[in-house]
């Protein structure tokens, strides 16, 4: 007869050991091994998106400089340029009439203002020692006063 070596008969359960009936969807973590990693990830996401806000901060800081500085130049050369011109506008003046600045003067390239010049007919104002006397009519005290009439070339009366 065979004999077995061992008690075949079924092991009672120990009350040290727990059994945990799994189901196929659950997975049991231990809560540090959860922790950690969450707490790593949460953590290198922040830094990551501060160290990206700063990067873009500094960007646009550098657009904002750039355009700044591009106009402030443009305009630094629009002042310059327009005071440049005023200093020789200036010089050009003071060189040309140097020492006429105190008294009135006249421009000598204009000419004169003789009616000569300016193709319209002579001026005259006074009548010089001729038989011009006026004579009343209608109104006592009115007077008439003349005017050269240059188509007939005399001094007639206005009417």
């Amino acid at each position: 007869m065979i004999t077995p070596r061992t008690d075949t008969s079924p092991s009672t359960p120990t009350s040290t050991q727990a059994c945990h009936h799994l189901s196929a969807s659950s997975l049991i973590i231990s809560r540090t091994a959860l922790i950690v990693p969450l707490t790593l990830l949460i953590f290198t996401t922040l830094a990551s998106l501060l160290a990206l806000t700063a990067l873009l901060y500094r960007e646009h800081a550098r657009r904002k400089a750039h355009k700044a500085a591009t106009q402030w130049g443009r305009k630094s050369r629009v002042d310059a340029r327009i005071s440049i011109m005023r200093k020789r506008v200036d010089e050009e003046f003071t060189a040309k009439y140097s020492g006429c600045l105190v008294n009135v003067y006249e421009n000598p390239e204009m000419g004169s203002d003789s009616p000569v010049e300016l193709m319209m007919p002579e001026r005259v104002w006074e009548v010089e020692g001729g038989d011009c006397r006026t004579r009343e009519v209608e109104r006592k005290g009115r007077v008439r006063s003349l005017f050269f009439d240059h188509g007939v070339g005399l001094w007639m009366q206005k009417l």
